[in-house]
This record gives C-alpha cells, structure tokens and sequence, in this order.
C-alpha cells in the first residue's frame, strides 16, 4: 500500500444519505437542504465499481439519534466544549467550566462545577470511576465519581489537554497527563514523599491534544505527533505533521488508537496511520535503555475535507469530516466574505481506502461553527459499539443498523440459523445487536425459528431441530402455543426421535395433553431407562397418571435379568422418585439406601424424615460401609461417618434402645454406633455400658482402658469376667484398684507384667503406705524390683528400708548405679534445701536492712496541717509559754501527726519533757517543721539533737498508739466476733495477733513514735 494517496469519490453512493430529518427539523435559510457529501462527481469508473458493490452481499448501515433529556436543558444556558466517553456514561465540559456527567440517552447523572474558564478536554479512566478535566483557567481537577476524592493542580496558564492513565483507580501513583499553552507535557503523580509533577517533553508551540492507550501515551503539538512509553519511560518517535498541513491552532489534531499499536492521526486534510513494531536485527537501538519500538508511517493520505474526529468500526474507519479548509468565498457582487460552513458528515472508510458510506449531519448552527467545535468519540460498550457527535448544542449517538433490519436481511437469504442466533444474543444481552434487542417481535422470533427447524428434520438432524423448538416455540398459557407443542410432538414420534424432543416439553404453560406425556414415558421407559428417570424427576405427577407409571415401572423391573445391572439401578432409582412423588418416603428411602444415593442422609434431615428410617439402622450402617469405601477405617472415622451421625444426634424420633435391638446381629456396626453415642452424650449409652464393653474388648482393646476409667455405669463383676476371659491385665488392675482391692492389683502388674515403674507409679498412685510395703518384700530377693525402687521410687519408696531388706548373700546388678543415684538425689536435696536457707537469709537481710532505713528516715510535715485529735494546726499549740512546757508533735507510721499532749497522759509528759535549757529549741515553728534544721554553733545543734533522740527512746517506751488506727481496730474486731467465729477460733487468731512478752520487752512496738 503506498504511504500517500489521494482519498476521492466514495465506492457506494448508494449508501450516502443525509439524516437531517432526524437530528434537526430545522432549514437554514442559507442552506435549503443537506448538502452531498460527495468529494467529486463519479467517473464512469466510479459507477461501475459502484454497481460492483451493490451485487456484494454487505450490510453495511449505521443509525443516528439526537440525545435530549437532560442535555437539551443543558444547551438552553451552556455550549459544550469537550466529550469523553466510558464504558457506561458520557462526560461533556462545557464553555462554563461545568462537567456533566450523563447516560446514553442524555440524563443527567451528575453535575459539577470544576473550571471558571472554558473546559478544553475531559478524560475517563478505564473503570470509570474517576473524571479529569482541563480548562482555560490553567487548572486540572480530578473528581471520584463515587467518593469525595478530588485533586486539583493549577498550571497557572491554560490547559488544552488532559488524559487520566486509565488505571488511574488501581495505581497508588494516581498519575495523569496534561498539557497547554506553556508547549509542556507534564507527568503528575504521587510519590513517597509528595505529590509531583515531571516535564516530559517541551515543545514552542502549545499542545493541543492527549491520548492514553494502555502504556502508550501521544500527544500532539505544533511539530507533530510524540509517541511515548511509559512502562519504559522513553520517548518512541516523533511524527511530523505533514507539510503545507493548514495551521494547526484553526485545524486541531484529533487522534485515535485503534488498537495497542496502531494509532490515526488526522492533521486538516490529512489523516496518517502509524504502526508501532519490535525492534529486532539491525533495528534495535545502540543504547540498551532506549525504547523497545519504533513508529512507522504505513498510510498517508489526503482528503477533501477536514478531519474533526476519528473513531474505529469493526474494519472501518469512522471520520467525521468538515467541509473543507477553505474560510472565505466571493459573493455575486464579486466581494470575498467569510463563506458559511458546510453540515459535518460521518464517512466509513474502509482499510483499503476507500469510502463506503457517508452520511450528512445536519446539526444545530452549524453555518456558524468551525472544524474545532466538533467532536467524535467511541465507547465500546458491554452491548454493542456506540459513537457521539458533539456540537457546541448538540448531541447526537452514532449505532449500527437495528435487529429488525438485520433479521428481515437474513430470513431473505435463508440464514435462518444466523438470523436466530443473532436474536438470542440480543436478548441475552449479548453481542453487536443487544441495543436493540427489542425490535424483533415473538412471533417473528417463533416464524423464523420454525423454518430453521423444519429444515433440520428434513435433512434427519432431530437432535438440533429439538433445540430449536426448545428455544423457539412459546411458553405461555395461550392455547395456540400448546396446539404448536404438540404438533412438533406428533412430528418427533412419526421420526421416532421422541427421546430427543422429551426434555424440552413444558410441564407448566402452556400444558399439554396428557396423552402427549404418557406417550413420551412410555416410548422411554422402553429405551431408555436413565431418560425415563431424569423426566420422571422433573415432570409433576398432575401431567401423567402417577399409579399407571408405578405398575408399569414395577412391572418392567421385574422382567429385568441379572444381565441388565445398571438399567435395573436406574430403574429402582426411579421407583424411589415415584414413591416420593406419591408421598410415601418410606418406601422411596428403602430403595435410595440400598442404591447408596448420595446426600440422601442429608435429605432425610433437610425434611425431617427420622420417623421414615427409624426401621432402617442397619441399612443406615451398610450405606456408611459404602461411603466410606475403606475396610481398614479407623473407628474415629466410622464413628463420624453421616449415617451413625443421624442416628446419634436424633435420638428422640430413632430411638437408641431400638438401635441396639436392630444392630444386634451386627455388632461390628453396634459397636461403631455405641462408640459415637457415647461420644455425643455418655449418659445416652449408660443403659448399654456392659454390651458396650465387652464390644470394646472384642474389637478394640487399647480403648477399653479409656473407658473403664471414663465411664461409671459398667458393674465392675462383669467387667472383671470379661477382661479375665481375654487376659486383659492393666484393664484389671484398673478394676480391681476401683473395686478396692490394691494388693491384689499389685500383685498382677508384679507377677503378670513385671513392670517395675508401673507398679511404683500405682503405689504412688493409691497413697496405701502397705502397698509400699508389699511391693517392699516383694522386691527384696529379686534384683531387677531392687534396683527399680531404688531408681524410681524415691522418698515415698524409703530407700534405706528397701537396702535393709536385701539379704546379704544376695547379688544385685546395678546396685551400685542406683545407689549413687540416691545418694545424688540426697546430696542434690541438701544442696537445694542449703541454698534456700541462704537466699531466704539474704532477702531476710535486705528487707531488714530496708525496714531499718525507713524506720531511721523522718516525716516531713506541714506547720499548717491539723492534729487529728484536736483539729488544730500543729504549730498554734507547739509555741511555748510562760505556762507551759514546749509543745511537739508525733508522727506514727501510719501517717497520722496529733499533738504530743493529745495523745500521751500527763505523767507520760511529763516524764518525756526535756530539759529546760533545750527547752526554747524543741518547739517548733512553721519554718522547722519544713526545713528541720537548727541553725546555731555547731556544738548546740549536737546537743540539740541528742537530746531529741533522747525523749524518742523515752516515748518509745510507753508505746503510744496511733488513736486513729486503734479505733479501726476495735471495729474490725466488732465486726470479726460477731462474723460467725466460734470462739476457740476466736481466741487461736487472738493469740496469733497479740506479740509475745520478749517481743514486747525486746522489739520494738508496731507504731513506733518519732519526734520531729
């Protein structure tokens, strides 16, 4: 394909038509009608290739819609500047700066105020859950359509373009594109440290447009088109506009990624497709970090009229064209003006460059708009393709032709199986015509399927023609819809292929005869026995006579030979399903159980049928045997198994007591069923404790222990038989220590076991000082119980007795070993017990010591706190007199201060007074209660403070009591005799708390008094 060509003529005229009427009603008077989108008049050449494409058999054909709604209020107060579109909605921003969000048919869904300026682009990411916008205001506001998220970046100078990375939602980064006027490209994203933007490319001129593809991004300036990785984070190439291209500020650049590597370009009257490739050999670059593509030209052409937007449809190339690049005209008087504009056409162009079809767009006030003022976009929705037209006040949707038209081209051509198939992927939603899946009528639908049946059965592919009835014919309560069932009924029978049409029937509307479905059941239950089940199980019994079918199904299985297994099982299945259907789940559980029908335990508790297998254990045991599929299955896993687990949880509707009276022919399965009983409640299996545990010695021993132990409800005379009959020994130990008789219990671990730590540990055990003793002289002529009590028995076994009952001439191995091993033991108890009395003596020192301090340590006490006797300050009474002795103040450990004359008797004063010439310096003012510091000579404040210890010893010999503490005592001591205590109880706790005479001679009292 050459790189330049000239696009001309359109190949189909034919397909050219103006949609004036439908978008506008409106004439201009200056153009009285649409205008030919032709770009020249065909040649006979034309014409003739014209009349080439008619014979092609191509259903080519697009449909227009004006959008109104919300937009026509909308352009009553406000023109729209930019569009984007997204999987589920349109964006418009207009010339007032607002984003509008709105649906595909022109409701408004939101609305918001972002720009003050005119909105230059608008930009979608790929979930649609995030709208950027660029305006003339310099401004770039992101907005979460579904949260409260905004970002908005101000460039201070305008913004012309703006594209989201379309995993804007997914990425952290959150990163998009903008650029404007400054000719800057920007990157803003955010990074661990902040948010930021980066300048990838400048250019002198501004940049006029943005689009993100995947991890490509282009952009268009004044030089050209970039390409630019980011993945990669390289520029790819840069494509220049063409040369003698009008001025790119008057004819936009309007971009399109038509796949990940192949993007249009269209400059004016030029429109480029570039290719981005690998580079592999000679065209990879010479640095290693440079970009893994390159851009390549691979068409290049021109046209007569100028690009306004670019959009891709299937193969084609949608192009809304604008007239020409010419602006001025010369009117009759031969003056040049400004020549009105021509209507935009929406142009199919095809790979091959050639057009299609073209269709005149008469919008609203187009004599006044220029090339800038439209916009084409595309939204490949989950339904079908859509493209929108935007104008300054219009809106209009761009859709392939309807279904209707569709079907009807088809059914021409006999295609009835496309034509069908196209119709149910409409109303499934599904496929190209979804959008107007409503445009096919039912009978229609019916009429068509119908044709495409009957040809099937005519060229013997019943299986298909079935289906097709199955989604063709109607299902409804019309009478006309059961008369078309039936009549495909007898049709299928005569081909005898009723098995194909049996599971399509409907069983409610419409209803057929009974006789259709009795004739089906029994054609089936002569061929085909699965089939016969699957339509008994969905067919409701009203459709046939339910009691016929069961005498003939019983019937037919007893006519069954030994050779016909597997029909005979589908058949019993089948009976089951019947006798369900008439009520009777009895019967039907016997037959699911002895076919091992899976998840028919979990039905039996889904509708509560325990009354229907209360007679049914052991069926109910054997389907747990089938389930489980292991011969070898522990009994915890056959004691989970859901067929014991219904019997066990259900012990009110099945009985236990009738459990056990069925399983007594099987006690493997009596076993496994009173294992899980007694698992879910003992008390449920203590009625069967002694069956029980004869079971367990018969079938698993090692757990008899467990249960012996576990369990109170076995009489301990039969389970002593039954452990003597199978030679049971610890299981009788166990017995006999429970019965009472240890000596007995030891002498079986001893004779019969010979298991020196057992025998120890069962007379640590039972705590009987004559079991040690039997064990004792037992043990002393034989070696190996020497040693054993030796090594094992410690303290409770009394070593030296054990050494003095062992006869001198008796030889002992290892009694070396096991003495060194009790005289370790020995030395290891002195050592510990040693080392305990120091560490107790040295936490008995420090605390002494600790007590010693605090004792030795003062209180310090406020001069203006009050004495808790008289409610005095301390320092009013401290002052001397001329009356009076010095006063001071005590101060228990407590933390209660008083007045010494408050709490000691006069004598005692008197007594503890000091002497007249310290007098005037034991009073105490506010400032020594603070500070306690006598200041004077040095030799006055020894004396001073002598004599202050002095009258402490003396105080401390009266043993002065706090009074605020003896009171609490004489309560709590209220309290206590009247709590219930018996008085010796009484008069022992009284004697615990009163100290000793020495004490009270030696030590010192528990409150002890301190001057300060």
């Amino acid at each position: 394909m050459p790189l330049r060509q000239s696009l001309g003529s359109p190949t189909s005229a034919g397909h050219r038509a103006s949609v004036a009427s439908e978008l506008s009603p409106r004439t201009d008077p200056g153009h009285p009608g649409p205008v030919e989108n032709s770009i020249s008049e065909p040649d006979e050449e034309d014409q003739h290739s014209d009349n080439d494409s008619e014979d092609d058999d191509e259903e080519p054909a697009l449909r227009y819609k004006r959008l109104g709604g919300s937009v026509d209020a909308l352009f009553e107060k406000d023109t729209a500047s930019a569009l984007a579109a997204a999987e589920r909605f349109l964006v418009l921003g207009t010339h007032w700066g607002n984003i509008v969000v709105i649906d595909f048919e022109g409701n408004e869904v939101q609305r918001w105020r972002a720009h003050s300026a005119t909105v230059n682009s608008v930009s979608v990411d790929a979930a649609g859950e995030y709208v950027a916008s660029a305006g003339d205001d310099g401004r770039v506001v992101v907005r979460a359509l579904y949260t409260d998220d905004v970002t908005i970046v101000d460039y201070s100078r305008p913004v012309k373009a703006v594209a989201l990375d379309p995993q804007y939602s997914r990425r952290a980064s959150r990163r998009f594109l903008s650029g404007g006027t400054s000719g800057q490209v920007i990157v803003h994203e955010k990074r661990w440290y902040g948010k930021g933007d980066t300048i990838l490319f400048s250019s002198a001129g501004p940049v006029q447009a943005i689009q993100w593809h995947n991890d490509l991004v282009a952009w268009a300036c004044d030089e050209g088109v970039q390409i630019y990785d980011m993945k990669e984070g390289a520029r790819i190439s840069q494509i220049a506009r063409p040369q003698g291209s009008p001025r790119a500020d008057v004819f936009a650049c309007r971009m399109h990624w038509r796949d990940c590597r192949t993007l249009v370009v269209g400059w004016a009257d030029y429109v480029q497709v570039v290719v981005l490739r690998e580079r592999t050999g000679m065209q990879s670059p010479v640095d290693a970090s440079g970009p893994s593509l390159y851009a390549e030209i691979s068409v290049l052409f021109r046209t007569d009229f100028v690009v306004c937007g670019l959009a891709q449809h299937r193969d084609h190339l949608l192009v809304l064209s604008y007239g020409d690049s010419t602006t001025t005209a010369v009117d009759a008087n031969g003056q040049q003006r400004v020549r009105d504009a021509q209507p935009p056409e929406l142009r199919m162009i095809s790979r091959d460059l050639e057009e299609e079809a073209s269709d005149v767009l008469a919008l609203d006030g187009f004599p006044l708009l220029q090339p800038n003022d439209y916009a084409l976009a595309h939204c490949a929705a989950a339904n079908s393709d859509c493209w929108f037209v935007l104008s300054p006040k219009q809106l209009v949707s761009v859709r392939p032709r309807g279904l209707h038209d569709h079907v009807q081209w088809l059914a021409e051509r006999a295609d009835y199986k496309q034509a069908l198939n196209d119709i149910e992927d409409a109303r499934n939603n599904v496929g190209r015509w979804a959008s107007s899946r409503d445009e096919v009528r039912d009978t229609e639908y019916q009429t068509i399927g119908e044709a495409h049946a009957q040809a099937l059965m005519d060229i013997g592919d019943t299986h298909e023609a079935a289906l097709v009835c199955a989604r063709v014919l109607p299902r409804t309560a019309d009478p006309e819809a059961a008369v078309a069932w039936e009549t495909w009924v007898f049709a299928f029978a005569e081909a005898h292929a009723l098995h194909d049409i049996a599971p399509h029937l409907p069983t409610g509307e419409p209803q057929l005869t009974s006789t259709a479905y009795e004739m089906v059941l029994a054609f089936l239950l002569a061929t085909d026995t699965e089939q016969f089940r699957q339509l008994v199980l969905e067919w409701p019994p009203s459709l046939y006579n339910a009691y016929s079918v069961v005498l003939a199904a019983e019937d037919r299985l007893q006519k069954m030979d030994a050779s016909e297994i597997e029909a005979s099982q589908q058949l019993a299945r089948t009976m089951a399903l019947l006798y369900d259907r008439l009520n009777q789940p009895s019967k039907s559980l016997r037959f699911y159980l002895e076919l091992f029908e899976p998840e028919i335990l979990d039905r039996v508790r889904r509708e509560n049928l325990f009354d229907a297998v209360r007679d049914k254990a052991e069926l109910i045991m054997c389907y747990d045997d089938h389930m489980l599929n292991d011969n070898d299955a522990q009994l915890s896993e056959r004691s989970q198994a859901s067929g014991v687990q219904l019997l066990t949880d259900n012990t009110d509707a099945i009985p236990s007591a009738s459990v056990v009276k069925q399983l007594v022919k099987s006690p493997e399965h009596l076993y496994v069923y009173l294992h899980a009983l007694r698992g879910r409640d003992a008390h449920l299996s203590a009625p069967f404790a002694d069956l029980q545990l004869e079971l367990y010695a018969e079938y698993d021993p090692h757990l008899l222990l467990g249960f012996l132990r576990t369990s109170s409800a076995y009489t301990f005379d039969r389970a002593l038989e039954v452990c003597e009959e199978r030679a049971l020994v610890p299981e009788m130990v166990y017995i006999l220590g429970r019965m009472g008789d240890n000596h007995r219990a030891l002498m079986l671990i001893i004779d019969r076991l010979r298991d020196v730590p057992r025998a120890i540990e069962f007379a640590r055990e039972q705590g009987d000082p004559a079991l040690w003793n039997d064990l004792v002289m037992y043990a002393r002529d034989k070696p190996e119980f020497i040693v054993g009590l030796l090594e094992l028995g410690g303290a409770s076994a009394r070593p030296t007795r054990v050494i003095r009952a062992i006869p001198p001439a008796l030889r002992v191995p290892g009694i070396r070993r096991a003495l060194a091993r009790v005289l370790h033991d020995h030395h290891l108890q002195v050592d510990l017990s040693t080392d305990c009395r120091r560490i107790l003596d040295r936490d008995c020192d420090v605390l002494s010591d600790r007590l010693r301090r605090l004792q030795h340590q003062g209180i310090s006490s406020d001069g203006a706190q009050l004495c808790l006797a008289c409610q005095q300050p301390l320092e009013e009474q401290m002052a001397p007199s001329a009356n009076t002795h010095s006063r001071s103040a005590l101060a228990f450990w407590c933390g209660h201060v008083f007045h010494d004359a408050c709490v000691l008797l006069p004598e005692v004063l008197s007594k503890t007074q000091l002497p007249s010439p310290f007098a005037s310096s034991v009073g105490l003012g506010a400032s020594k209660l603070k500070s306690r510091v006598v200041r004077g000579p040095r030799d006055q404040r020894a004396m001073l403070t002598q004599a202050k210890l002095d009258r402490s010893m003396l105080i401390r010999q009266f043993a002065p009591a706090c009074p605020v503490c003896a009171e609490y005592d004489q309560q709590i001591a209220h309290q206590t005799t009247h709590s219930g205590w018996s008085p010796s109880e009484r008069r022992d706790r009284d004697q615990a708390s009163e100290p000793t005479e020495s004490a009270s001679k030696n030590e010192l009292p528990p409150m002890q008094s301190l001057q300060i």
